[in-house]
């Protein structure tokens, strides 16, 4: 891949049609998007915002949402996922990674809008990682999730990410996907 396709790769902005006809755009997010953030992270159930943050995260502090959009899209990347409701912006979910140290793995996070999940948005921002990261020369994602997540489990045997328990933590998976593997 030429430098000019990586960049095109983590960079663009794309639009996509939901299951439900609803048309949505993923593009790579920035310090703007604060406050959308914020929006869409207190508008998360109990239960999505536990499967996400893996803990208690109520109304995420400034601090939080910072670190959560000023993203720098070499080690850290998130894509958005927007749709225009009351001619304004609306995130309905994100996709992101963090690359470890040697850049050879990342690990990964979804979350779609309870309104919003099962029409295809969490495999469409997962695919928009996936695409970024094997751009970027990532050997594999991993994710580390709640045992709970059963709609995750699903998406993940779909796209073909190996699922194990997490030794440390029963109460949690392990998913991981090898990304040098032909797609």
């Amino acid at each position: 891949m030429s430098e000019e396709q990586h960049q095109e790769a983590l960079s663009r902005t794309v639009t996509e049609k939901l299951r439900n006809g609803q048309v949505v755009t993923i593009r790579p997010i920035n310090r703007g998007d604060i406050d959308l953030e914020r929006e869409f992270i207190t508008n998360l159930s109990a239960e999505s915002r536990h499967f996400r943050f893996l803990g208690g995260v109520g109304k995420p502090s400034q601090q939080m949402l910072e670190r959560l959009t000023d993203v720098d899209h070499n080690q850290r990347e998130a894509f958005i996922a927007i749709i225009s409701e009351n001619g304004a912006e609306k995130e309905i979910g994100v996709s992101r990674y963090a690359l470890e140290a040697g850049g050879a793995a990342a690990e990964c996070a979804v979350v779609v809008a309870d309104d919003w999940q099962m029409q295809g948005l969490g495999t469409l921002l997962l695919n928009r990682l996936i695409e970024s990261a094997r751009a970027r020369g990532v050997g594999h994602l991993y994710s580390i999730d709640s045992a709970e997540n059963t709609r995750l489990q699903k998406v993940a045997k779909a796209m073909g990410w190996e699922c194990h328990t997490d030794p440390e933590d029963h109460t949690q998976l392990i998913y991981r996907l090898d990304l040098t593997a032909e797609s």
